[in-house]
């Protein structure tokens, strides 16, 4: 039980007191909040502005690696382009040089024998890998004095690294005269090494 003189303040002084005390709390209230969300401003922005960079890293990356696609499909473009090129391109060029391979049919051929005619054909035809294999094939007619003659030719053409699969086709006699007509076929060596020895 109260005594009458523990309280000798008004009860005006002590609703002014209680109102002073919902003040303050009311005023550390709006400040912890206001801290707090100023806290989560900052966080939030600080997370935005580390956004904004990754950005700016990954749209450098991004133009940089489609920069290097560009040019991976250019080259490959020009890589195609070259290989097309260069299969049409071998379409036009010799195996073998054909100077070479006329000196060589002339130097051999035997004395008092001549040549009528060369004629060169190529025959390309698809291997099992779906490849075009290329072969060339010399027909040659010709005049000789005998049939040793043409066995001596064709034994040397045989010898020869520019030539392959020498056949005679045939050997006619000429008229009443010793003289031979003959045609014979041989395949060009596209491996052949392109290199003439010169005698001392």
């Amino acid at each position: 039980m109260k005594h009458p003189f523990d309280d000798f303040l008004p009860p005006s002084m002590h609703e002014e007191r209680e109102d002073k005390r919902v003040i303050r709390i009311g005023i550390v209230l709006v400040a912890v909040v206001s801290i707090a969300t100023a806290a989560a401003f900052a966080t939030t922005l600080s997370g935005w502005r580390g956004l904004l960079q990754n950005r700016g890293s990954v749209a450098t990356r991004w133009d940089d690696a489609n920069i290097r696609v560009q040019a991976l499909v250019k080259a490959q473009k020009m890589m195609i382009d070259s290989i097309e090129v260069a299969t049409q391109l071998e379409q036009f060029v010799d195996g073998v040089p054909r100077s070479l391979l006329l000196f060589e049919l002339t130097q051999l051929l035997p004395n008092q024998s001549i040549l009528n005619d060369i004629r060169l054909e190529t025959r390309t035809r698809m291997t099992e890998g779906q490849q075009e294999k290329s072969k060339e094939l010399i027909t040659l007619l010709g005049v000789a004095p005998d049939d040793a003659s043409i066995s001596a030719y064709i034994e040397s053409l045989s010898d020869s690294s520019y030539f392959s699969n020498v056949s005679l086709m045939y050997a006619q006699q000429e008229g009443g005269t010793t003289m031979r007509n003959f045609s014979m076929q041989l395949e060009v060596n596209t491996q052949a090494t392109f290199s003439m020895e010169t005698g001392q």
